[in-house]
């Protein structure tokens, strides 16, 4: 056991996944984020940050959102109803936008969201881009220094920001992934709109099942941890900012949501419980 557990306290694994990469199909890139973003509403994967990131836009005065790497528009069909009281107005963007997807979360709320068409680099908002910044699932796929880049990024325009990710490197999330090939194959038929391309390559050529399982593996493996979180906003220069980063467990599991949240000082601790 005491290997198996230094197997798993290794520095985090950069690998690369396929829907990354700039040759992945957009139709295969759109299924593989449909399917997550359809699981993380099914399971509620972050209900539990969402009293945290109710407590960080109120401490920072915001209710505009930008949500950065939005892949198939993340959590956000559950949190603006968690959060319904808040009045939130949430911007969808990504480096690769899934328009039918950010256009299906539009129509379910046509008050409260907005999304990009245009590719947006997470390290790189537009100034008129005004809000509290959001990345959910995404902030692994980046580098150290490109982590770093976003932070500073947010901290130079002087707004919040807060990361979540739902994945870990952990035997549980690992032992998980392992069988998202048969979630893919039960959900995808209930994946609103329907696309025959994202039958196709599940059923007849079974891309989207291998790619979510296989950067799902990858997700794991190189997800920051709270130390390697807090190693990145150590440098960070400009605007003193209150920093907070933990582990936001889900029930009794010793595995949950890693958040890091920060905004400046000149707005109220986030809570004191760090």
């Amino acid at each position: 056991m005491n290997q198996f557990a230094q197997i798993f306290s290794l520095k985090r694994l950069h690998l690369f996944e396929i829907e990354d990469q700039k040759w992945c199909p957009k139709m295969i890139r759109d299924g593989v984020t449909d399917f997550l973003q359809h699981i993380v509403q099914v399971f509620a994967l972050y209900r539990p940050i969402s009293s945290r990131l109710a407590n960080a836009l109120n401490s920072s005065r915001q209710k505009n959102i930008i949500d950065l790497c939005s892949g198939g528009s993340g959590p956000w069909k559950f949190l603006l109803k968690e959060l319904e009281n808040h009045n939130l107005k949430v911007t969808l963007t990504d480096l690769f936008p899934n328009h039918s997807a950010f256009q299906k979360t539009k129509s379910l709320y046509p008050q409260n969201v907005n999304f990009l068409k245009s590719p947006i680099d997470a390290s790189k908002v537009p100034t008129e881009l005004l809000g509290f910044r959001t990345l959910f699932s995404s902030f692994h796929h980046l580098t150290p220094k490109q982590a770093q880049e976003i932070l500073q990024n947010a901290v130079d325009a002087k707004v919040g920001i807060a990361v979540f990710e739902s994945t870990q490197r952990h035997p549980l999330s690992l032992l998980y992934m392992l069988f998202t090939p048969l979630l893919v194959l039960l959900y995808v038929p209930r994946i609103r709109p329907f696309r025959w391309s994202r039958l196709f390559w599940t059923y007849i050529i079974p891309l989207i099942p291998f790619i979510v399982m296989f950067d799902g593996i990858v997700s794991c493996l190189r997800t920051y941890n709270k130390d390697e979180l807090k190693a990145l906003t150590e440098n960070l220069t400009g605007t003193p900012y209150h920093w907070e980063i933990g582990l936001e467990p889900i029930g009794k599991l010793p595995i949950g949501v890693t958040y890091l949240i920060g905004f400046p000082k000149t707005s109220e601790p986030v809570s004191k419980n760090n």
